[in-house]
Formats: C-alpha cells, structure tokens, sequence
C-alpha cells in the first residue's frame, strides 16, 4: 500500500472506533463523557429547529446518557458574534449547576451553529449543523454534521481533566483522539496539516518553541504565509480546524468576564454579549493565546462586526484574562478536514469528491428509493423511475417526479418537482414559512449571496436586471448595503406549485427569455429575500418535510423488497421505526388498499410483526388482527378465483332429485405439505403424494343431502348428534368460526354459490323458492376429530359434490377441488387442495398444480405391481397418537414463513416437493425401504417449517417403537392426531399393537386398520 492507502486505513479503522466509543457512550453512564454539549443558534426559530432534532435524537436514545444538552439561541435575536455566544454558553450552565459544583472542573463542549449560512443559504433555516453528510450510519439513521461530531468527540474526554472544546458547526474531522493529550496544557489548538493554497482560506498556526503557538494568521495570502515560514518543506500549513480547547483555569477567566464572586452579573453580561461588540472567539479569545501577539496587535485583528470603542475596552479586559496564558499546538496526523462552507464546496464534496471519502462510508447515495449512481448524488429523496437526472447533480429533502428533469451541476433540496425542466448551474430550495404559505429561492451555484448588486447572479448580475427592466431598487431593496442576500426576488405564494413556477420565471428574467407582461407581474407579488424568508421560515415544517419524505422512501424500499420476494426480516430491516413507526404503518397501509393479493398479505403480516417487534398496537389494531387481514387478503382471491371459473348456474337450478348419498374415503398424505395450501401453492405452485385410505375396511365419510318441504335450511351432524335449522341468510353467510359446528355445512352453501357471497337481492326464502324447496345437509366422519387425515376438507368434498349433484350444477373434480378449496378460506381454517383431491380421487398419486389464483390440479396415478403394492400395505401403518389439534393454528406457522419468505422454510418446502417425486420413483421401481427413508427426511424438513408439527408425546411414540421403523411421520399439519409409519421389512403389525399397548395401554395411543383404496376409477 502507498502512504495514502495507509493513511486511509487508518482513519478507516479511526472512524469504527470512534463509532464504538459512541455506542459506549449512549450505552452506559460508566462511559466517560461531557457533561454538557452546547448547541449556539441564530435565533428562536433556528434553536427550535435544533431542539427538535435532539429530542429526535433522546428519543431514540442516541445521545451520550451522561451529558446534558442545551441550545442556546442568541439574546433577542440579535447577533452576538461566535465569542458571545461562548460566554452565552458559560452563563447558562453556571445558572444551571447544582450545589457545590465548579464549571472549572467541568468537560464542556460547545458546538457553534449559530450563522446565517449565508454561504449555502438552503442550510440557514434549520442551521448546517443538522445538515446532511452522505453517509447511512451503522444503526441505519442519515448522517448529519452534528451526528459526525457527536461520534468523533466520544473519545475525546478521556484525554482531558476539565475544559471547554470550542467546535464549529459546519465542519467534519476525522482524527483519532488518542493523538491528544490535554491535561497539562493550558490551551491547544487542533491542528491538521494541508497544502498552503487551502491555507490561504483558513485560520493557519505558527509553531514556535515547545509546540507553543507562536501566531495566528487569519485567511492571509501565500506569500504572507511563507514571510511569516508558516509553510514548510512539502508545502504545507498547520491550518486551523477551528476546534480549539480551553483548560479550566481559561474557561473560569472567560466566566469571570460575566459574573462577580461566581455569580452572574448582569451588567457585565451586557456588556460582553451584545450585537455591538460582537466577539469572535477566534479573534477575540484565540488570537492573544499566541505567544507573540502584541496587546497593539490584538487590538488591530479585525473583528465580527466594526471596530468600536466599546469592543476596545472588552478586548483590553480579554487581555488581561487571558495573557500569559499559552496554547499547545496539537498536530493530527493523519486526520481529514471537511468543510461544509459554500453551495460551491458542497456541491464538490457531494459530487465530485464524494468518491475520495469512501473509505469511510461516505456515498453518492444516501436514502433514496433508486440505488442508480449513474442518476446523480441524492441524500433523502423519493425519485420516480423515469426522471432525467444527470449525473452531475445534488438532490436533498426532495419528491422528483417521472416527468422531470435536473440539469447538470444544479443543487435541489427541500421540494416536490412533477414535471418540471431545471436548468444547469442552479440551486432549488423551497421554503414554507410561518404562515404556511411557500416560497421557491433560485439562484446560480457560483453565486456569492454576500456579493452586491453587481455580482453574478444566475446568468446576469441584479443590476444588469434593474437595468433591462427599468427597475430601482426600492424595487428589490429595502436594507442597504444591496445584496442577493437582502434581495427581495422571491415572490411569496399559497402554494409550492407556484412558488416553484416564480422560480422559474426568475430565471427566465435573468436570461432575458421572460415576457414583459411576466416580469410585470412579478413585480406586483409580494416577494422575499433570501435573508427575510429565513428569518421567517417554519423550521418545524422543514423538518417534518424531512421527515415525511424519508418515511415515503424507507416505505417504498420495504415494499419493493417485499415485490421482490426478499425476506420481510431483511425488509422490515428499512423502516425507522422508533418515533416514526405509527407513520410507517399508515404509509405501508395506504400502499395496501389497491395491491394486489401477494403485497397486500406480505404488508400486513409486515405490519403484524412491527406489532409483536414494538410491543404495541398499530393505528389501532393488534398483531393477531393484522395477521388475519393478511389471510383475508389471500381468502379474497382464492374465493373469487373459484367462483369465477366455476359459477353457479340458477337456470340450471332445481331439485333432480330427492336425496343425494356420497361416501367417501379419507387420505394419508405422503409427502408434500403445506405446498398445497395457499399462499404458497398460488405463488410457487404445489406437490403432494399421497393415497386414499379406507378406516376398518370402509369409507368413513358420509354425506346425505336430501329435499325439504318446509322452506329452511337443516344442517345435521350424525356422528355428533345435533341439527339446527336456518332461515336466515345471514346466519348461513357467517362461516368465518372454525369452532362453529356447522361451519363447514355453512361454507359448502357459500363456496357452491347457492347462497351469495354478498349479496342483500335475495333471501333466504327467495333462493329456496327458486331451486323448489328446502334443503338439510347430513354429514358423517367416522375419524377422530382433528385426525390429521383431511377429514374436514373430505367431508366439504362429499358435501360440495352431494350439493351440485342434487341442484344440477357442476360436478367435475376440478369443480369440486376448487369450491371445497373455497369453502376452507371461508371456513379461516387456510387449508389446501390435497385432502379434497386425495379423498375424491382414489389411488396412490402425485398430485400437482401450477402457479395462479386459480388451482388448476393434475393427478398423476402411481403404477404398482401387486406385489410392491401389497408390501407396501403390510409395511403401512396408522397410529392414533391420542391427541387432537386444530390444523389452522399448525398451518398459519407453516404458511406465515412463506409469506416472510423465510429463506430457510423456503428451501425447506422446495426439498420437501422434490421428495414427493423421489418417493414416486422409490415406489414405482419397487424399493419401499427408499421410500420409508424419505417419509422420515420430510418429517425433519416440516418439524423444521414448524415446531408444533411435532411434540414430546409425538416424539415419545416414534422412540418407543424406533426399532421396529424404517420411516416415520405425522399426518397432515400434524401436531396430533394420526401418525404415519412404515415398519421394517419383516416386523409384523402385531409386533407394533404389542409395543404400543405395553407402554401406553388404555391412554389410546393404538393401531388403526387402514386399507389403501385401488380400485382406481375409470379403469386406471
């Protein structure tokens, strides 16, 4: 590596362990920290501004514990200078100690943020000190200057006893601060080295003996520099980086400048802090620390304001303060100074330079919806697709419509653009002021907002446009000296949209495009100048611009992660949170309400999961209930699928007949669960081997639906020996409770389409006079309750087939398949397709389906030789595990991985499909053994989609009888009811019913006669 390379390096690794430190000191109050960080402000509104920004920062507890935190706005609004406003800053933590404590034994550091900005004047409302560095910070938060010092200070009072650390507010140093030691200095000036062509724009040190600083030399020309022999062999000066410390002993001079006998004196305040005398700490209190400045000297270094007689006598009481004490010259090698001085510099440092701070993490893009660094530099903008952004560009705080386009080297911030064109070399900024209303300022990028009438100004001068347009300049001005800073351009408007088109038209002006009549009207407004419309900005609804666009981004990333089918840890993983998290929610719902299903369910099991993270309630609903909504965004789709591809006909129906039986098998599935349940199965499509089973030797599901006289609706449960009669439609419509008895029976109604979804036309009477009677439902299920078999779905099957067949409807297995797929979303219980499939059609089969809404099903029927086929049936066995479970709670786990799109459930379910046709292999070419090993592999693959499929006393069966199994699973969802095992080549079924019965006897745990049905139907 080169000697940058390593130097890079370095302050690479400076910068994570100042990052640790940090993290440290917000984390623990053993931490030694600052016991206060003073902020400095312009003005009520500006200290406002900064107020709200670190109860931001409380709030989300990214502040040292320790350290208390202050902003201090200059008295009455009226300019003070940098010097006091420091003495501002002393005043008021000496009013604010407690006790006995000393401010001279205090750690005190004051961040000095109380300019116009005038330089960068899109910074001046809200102060560059909360300004944005291009950088996400490692806890996800966009940087700002005041975020960067924060970090970089954290290490910083463990070097020091006492003393105040003087920092400005528009500038960023990397440094390591295990380079300082100041505990035995009086003073020390923090010092990094740099070419004497930067030197020349900055405060530069002279060193003199024992690293004393011997001058100070305030933005002096080059050949001033080298007759002073600032410079040295390689060119370069000890340039001032504007952080300067202060030891205890000069920071209780400084106090006693404003107090008597330790406590505030008023008139010595007012005569130290006030817009006449305007101190400037550096010139005021860092200039006489040098060891060769006169008294004459210091008198003559030109002040913040005008010499005046009263800043005479201040400075010759300074002097006295501070004379004979001395200033260390602290060198930081290697270190980075970055100044966010001018539109100028942050256009280069945004654009141009950005690329020589990656090493730190600094980059082109920085919170934006669009990742594409081909489209400019952007920190906190909501960008459409298809806007033309070039690549030489700045965008900050903005909303950038399709249909815009930014030219090159122009600056936007704080502001919506829809289809508007604008032009190289600008800077946009819009402003809402107090009133609410807006105001857009333009203005060139290389133009000084200090320059007079006749500096540049976008394409002109102002004075050039007087000239053209026959203006005076009572007509721009009403201060004097004249400036584009106190210039009354901006006019002042109800709405941003047309504050922007005056921006444009200001434009227009200064490249003499404008119309007459245009200008003219532009005359009439009433309009703002750069300096009136900060004074009177709403910091507040600057802020909350910020805000809410940053919200929209991390909401649009979050959705486009969850299109994309990344996993919603790593999306949710976007969002802010924190204070911001109601927002995000009632964001990512109003992105709901016209998605499609796939989002709409993704969004709000996201927005459950926030609940459960947050421990809280979401825009008033709890977690169970946002997941719920997730599955009737699924049950929706499905439902509506169903019964737009197979509708029910009312010309067609009418009673054919009296009474319809069916009876049905159950089924053993294999292989292959939860593919077939939605919504995996509609995203990814499904698979599943499974086989019809007779119980003891017969079908053990019965349905009856017979004929009516009476004009009412009877559904009856045999096996449970209760009926209830209906004529309400709305009580058959409410099917959404599994624990409903009949809720089944109600769904099959619904999902059929004999009873509307929806709709208020009919009655119940109205449908039963149509199809020419009443009608009674019978259902019988001789299976256990929650059997693991299917039952349920089979015994909607058998209903929905027994219902169309007696109405003259449709009875076609995928008719059938897809209504009782229906029925179960009606039911909440989320099932799939195989139990309905499996029932109806007898065999052993592979059963598949496609991607869709709409479950287009093949059934693919297994081959055997009698012989393989009769093993098999030797080899199977049921088992009764004695417990009962409701498979909606087993199947929302399974399901809710692949709506998170879990990667690991995910890769599970693709396994677990690819052995259902391993399986078919194993048994077609006569190895039962293979296919026992496989029923075990995707018996561990689904305990791995969901714990509860499997329990102690599940796992204690299979142990019991381990020896005697060559595979082992559950059946269905599992988490009770049947198991499923094939036993060794050899060992006898009686062998099993004996080991079971002498460990568990009468708690029954038992085998149950199972035969596989063959007698496959159309002569397969």
């Amino acid at each position: 590596m080169n000697e940058n390379e390593i130097s890079q390096t370095f302050l690479s690794q400076t910068y994570q362990d100042a990052w640790s430190d940090y993290i440290y000191s917000v984390s623990t109050e053993k931490a030694d920290s600052w016991d206060w960080i003073i902020i400095t402000a312009s003005n009520d509104r500006q200290a406002e501004a900064y107020q709200i920004e670190i109860d931001k920062r409380k709030i989300e507890g990214s502040l040292p514990l320790k350290t208390k935190f202050a902003i201090i706005a200059d008295p009455e609004g009226k300019r003070v200078g940098s010097g006091g406003a420091t003495l501002n800053a002393l005043k008021y933590i000496n009013e604010k100690k407690q006790g006995n404590q000393n401010i001279k034994e205090m750690k005190i550091a004051i961040l000095h943020s109380g300019g116009d900005s005038k330089r960068v004047p899109q910074y001046s409302a809200c102060g560059k000190l909360f300004s944005p560095v291009p950088r996400l910070l490692p806890n996800g938060k966009r940087s700002a200057i005041f975020d960067e010092l924060i970090i970089s200070l954290s290490g910083i009072p463990g070097r020091m006893n006492s003393g105040l650390l003087v920092i400005p507010g528009d500038t960023v140093i990397v440094f390591n601060p295990l380079q300082l030691d100041l505990k035995s200095a009086d003073s020390a000036a923090l010092s990094i080295k740099t070419s004497v062509t930067e030197g020349k724009d900055h405060g530069v040190f002279i060193n003199g003996e024992n690293n004393l600083v011997s001058e100070f030399l305030h933005k002096q020309p080059e050949s001033v520099l080298k007759a002073k022999g600032a410079v040295n062999g390689e060119n370069q000066v000890d340039v001032d980086t504007g952080f300067i410390w202060f030891g205890g002993n000069i920071m209780q001079e400084l106090l006693n400048l404003i107090s008597t006998d330790g406590k505030i004196d008023e008139e010595k305040c007012n005569r130290f802090i006030n817009d006449t005398v305007s101190l400037n700490f550096y010139a005021d209190f860092v200039f006489p620390l040098a060891q060769n400045c006169t008294l004459e000297e210091y008198q003559r270094e030109a002040p913040e304001g005008a010499f005046s007689m009263e800043l005479t006598d201040c400075r010759n009481d300074i002097w006295k303060c501070l004379y004979g004490f001395s200033m260390k010259l602290v060198r930081m090698t290697p270190a980075r100074y970055i100044h966010f001085g001018t539109t100028n510099e942050l256009f280069d440092l945004m654009v141009k330079d950005i690329i020589k701070y990656h090493y730190l993490g600094w980059d082109k893009i920085v919170l934006c919806n669009l990742e594409d660094k081909h489209k400019g530099s952007v920190s906190n903008c909501l960008i459409m697709p298809k806007a033309k952004i070039n690549s030489q560009s700045y965008l900050e705080d903005s909303i950038i419509g399709a249909e815009v386009t930014i030219g090159k080297n122009s600056i936007i911030s704080g502001i919506e653009l829809i289809d508007e064109k604008v032009p190289d070399e600008v800077v946009l900024h819009c402003l809402q002021l107090k009133d609410g209303k807006y105001v857009c300022r333009i203005y060139g990028i290389n133009d000084n907002p200090k320059s007079s009438a006749d500096g540049r100004f976008l394409n002109t001068t102002l004075r050039k446009i007087l000239d053209k347009y026959r203006l005076k300049n009572l007509d721009v001005w009403d201060e004097t000296p004249p400036s584009l800073w106190n210039a009354k351009l901006y006019p002042i408007c109800g709405t941003m949209a047309e504050a922007i088109q005056y921006a444009f038209l200001i434009y227009r002006i200064s490249a003499e495009t404008a119309r007459d009549y245009e200008v003219i009207e532009w005359i009439k407004t009433d309009r703002t100048s750069l300096k009136s419309s900060f004074n009177s900005a709403d910091t507040k609804a600057t802020l909350e611009w910020r805000k809410q666009i940053e919200i929209a981004i991390r909401v649009y990333k979050c959705i486009f992660l969850l299109e994309q089918n990344e996993e919603m840890a790593e999306a949710l993983l976007v969002l802010d949170k924190g204070e911001n998290l109601e927002k995000e929610a009632l964001a990512l719902l109003e992105k709901s309400r016209n998605s499609s299903y796939q989002l709409k369910m993704r969004i709000y099991l996201a927005l459950s999961a926030l609940c459960n993270e947050s421990r809280t309630n979401l825009l008033g609903l709890k977690a169970e209930e946002y997941e719920d909504k997730a599955y009737q965004a699924i049950r929706d789709s499905v439902i509506g699928a169903a019964m737009d591809k197979h509708p029910f006909d009312p010309s067609k129906a009418t009673f054919i007949t009296d009474k319809v039986e069916v009876e049905l098998p159950i089924r053993v599935n294999f292989c292959g669960s939860p593919s077939d349940a939605a919504p995996y199965c509609l995203e990814h499509g499904g698979t599943m081997l499974d086989a019809a089973l007779l119980l003891k030797g017969k079908n053990p599901i019965r349905v009856i639906v017979k004929r009516l006289s009476e004009k009412v609706v009877t559904f009856e449960s045999i096996d449970l020996k209760i009926s209830r009669t209906y004529t309400d439609i709305d009580e058959i419509r409410n099917n959404g409770n599994p624990f409903d008895t009949f809720a089944l029976h109600k769904a099959v109604l619904v999902a059929t389409g004999l009873i509307p979804l929806d709709s208020e036309k009919f009655s119940l009477l109205n449908i039963l006079d149509r199809i020419g009677g009443g009608l009674c439902l019978s259902t019988s299920a001789e299976v256990p309750i929650g059997s693991g078999l299917g039952t349920s779905s089979i015994v909607a099957a058998a209903c929905v087939k027994a219902v169309n067949q007696i109405l003259n409807q449709d009875i076609s297995d995928d008719c059938i398949y897809a209504q009782v797929f229906a029925a179960e979303q009606l039911m909440s219980t989320g099932g799939g397709w195989q139990d309905q499939v499996g029932g109806l059609t007898r065999g052993i089969k592979l059963i598949r389906s496609k991607p869709g809404i709409y479950q287009s099903i093949k059934v693919d029927y297994l081959h055997l030789e009698p012989n393989i086929l009769q093993e098999l049936q030797d080899r199977f066995v049921l088992i009764f595990s004695g417990q009962r479970r409701l498979a909606r709670n087993v199947l929302r786990e399974e399901l809710n991985q692949c709506i998170r799109n879990d990667r690991v459930a995910m890769a599970s379910l693709e396994r677990i499909r690819h052995i259902c046709v391993l399986m078919k292999y194993e048994l077609e070419r006569g190895d039962v053994t293979a296919f026992a090993k496989y029923i075990s592999e995707q018996f561990e693959l689904v305990k791995k989609l969901d714990k509860g499929a499997s329990n102690t006393c599940i796992e204690f069966i299979f142990d019991v009888c381990a020896d005697l199994l060559d595979g082992k699973s559950i059946c269905g969802a599992g988490g009770g009811g049947f198991l499923q095992v094939i036993l060794k080549k050899g060992v006898s079924k009686s062998q099993l019913e004996a080991r079971l019965k002498s460990v568990f006897q009468d708690c029954g745990v038992e085998v149950w006669d199972s035969t596989f049905v063959i007698d496959v139907k159309d002569g397969k």
